[in-house]
Parts: C-alpha cells; sequence; structure tokens
C-alpha cells in the first residue's frame, strides 16, 4: 500500500468533508423553518453558535440545546424538529470510503478518527451512516475521539497530544487528514503530517490499496 508516497502506520481522520459529505445549507434552512431567521452559516448568530459549541466540547447537553434553541426562536418547534433540522447537513458516507477504511486496517495501519462534532451529529453518523454490510464504526477504527466527550477541540493543541498519549502512537508515522488548514497546522505542530482534503474526495486519491479497494 502507497500513501502520498511515504510510509505511515497510522492514520487520523477527520469526520465531516472527509468522511461524511455535508450539506451546511440544508440545516440553516431546517433551522430558517423552525424559526431562527434567515442564516448563510451558524456563525451569524451568535447565540446559536454559543449552542452550538457548547454542544462540542460536552458543556452544552442536549436537553440544554433543545430548550436554548426554543428560547432564542420563541418557537414551539419539538426535539424532533429540531434534531432532524440539525443532522440534515449529514448527507452520507458513501460505500468506498468505507471499504477504504476496511482495506487499511485489514493491511496493518491503526486508524483513528478525530472530529469536533455534537452529540445529535455523532449518534446519527454512528447509527444511520457507518453501517454497511453488517460493519460498523468499530470496524472503521482502532479508536474513535470526539470533542464532545473529551470536553476539547481541534486545533487546540491539547486534543492531538491526548490522541498521542492515549494511543501511543508516534506523530512521525502518522498522517492526518481534515479538510481545514488550521487543523492540519495544529497536526503539524505536534510533530504529526497533514493533508488537507479541499475536495471530498481528495483523500483518496492519494491512498493505493492493492485490492482496489479505494476504485468505484
Amino acid at each position: 500500500m502507497k500513501i502520498a508516497n511515504l510510509s505511515y502506520r497510522n492514520i487520523i481522520f477527520d469526520l465531516g468533508n472527509v468522511l461524511v459529505k455535508l450539506d451546511e445549507q440544508a440545516t440553516m434552512r431546517g433551522f430558517e423553518r423552525l424559526g431562527l431567521g434567515k442564516f448563510e452559516h451558524i456563525r451569524e448568530n451568535p447565540e446559536a453558535l454559543r449552542l452550538f459549541q457548547g454542544m462540542g466540547i460536552g458543556r452544552v447537553s442536549d436537553r440544554e440545546f433543545f430548550d436554548g434553541f426554543r428560547r432564542l426562536t420563541g418557537s414551539a418547534a419539538t426535539d424532533e424538529q429540531i434534531t432532524d433540522a440539525a443532522n440534515a447537513m449529514l448527507l452520507y458516507i458513501p460505500d468506498k470510503k468505507k471499504r477504504i477504511l476496511l482495506a487499511l486496517r485489514a493491511a496493518g495501519y491503526k486508524t483513528f478518527l478525530l472530529s469536533n462534532t455534537i452529540d445529535l451529529h455523532w449518534h446519527y453518523c454512528v447509527e444511520h451512516l457507518f453501517p454497511m454490510d453488517g460493519y460498523t464504526i468499530k470496524d472503521y477504527f482502532d479508536r474513535t475521539f470526539v470533542s464532545q466527550e473529551m470536553h476539547m477541540k481541534k486545533p487546540d493543541d491539547e486534543i492531538f497530544q491526548t490522541v498521542i498519549a492515549e494511543t501511543g502512537i508516534r506523530p512521525a508515522d502518522t498522517l492526518f487528514i481534515d479538510d481545514l488548514e488550521v487543523n492540519c497546522q495544529a497536526a503539524e505542530r505536534n510533530g504529526i503530517h497533514s493533508f488537507q482534503n479541499k475536495s471530498f474526495e481528495d483523500w483518496e486519491k492519494i491512498i493505493c490499496i492493492p485490492n482496489g479497494a479505494n476504485k468505484d
């Protein structure tokens, strides 16, 4: 197997726009229908952003998020409606990407997931997007690290140092794949090689698996 013409033993994957195809506008449209108002991105509404950021590091519970959203919008939206709107951005994980993850582990690579995510998104991905032909998220990764469980987030050095310490991986033998430059810079700052996934399929092009798992 060849990865970017270099030898790695460990690969750390981001979730959104690396494994999961995202449409953030779908969530904003859903929130607009529930009374939030029209915004291009959640960061344009400071109070809504505070709720999301709090959820992202596990400081705001689902219940607090639902209640906070209703206070913010003055709506009577149900928990289910808010959840559906929040998760609308999560479109799919292509089976091809799942097959590559399985092939990497079968070839002896250690694979990890490191994501800034909220509880609602994480459970939706685990329950609905990762399953394939009897495989579950446990089959794709040696460990998963998510911000809302760790109470820390990328691009802070702390989260990378925690992953290194808890897995025992050698940073020089590790590749980190993320769609955001700032997160890649943080990985490099902590001795981990990085690849910025600017387009959804980019990282698939740098991995060559002899059994053809990364081919259509």
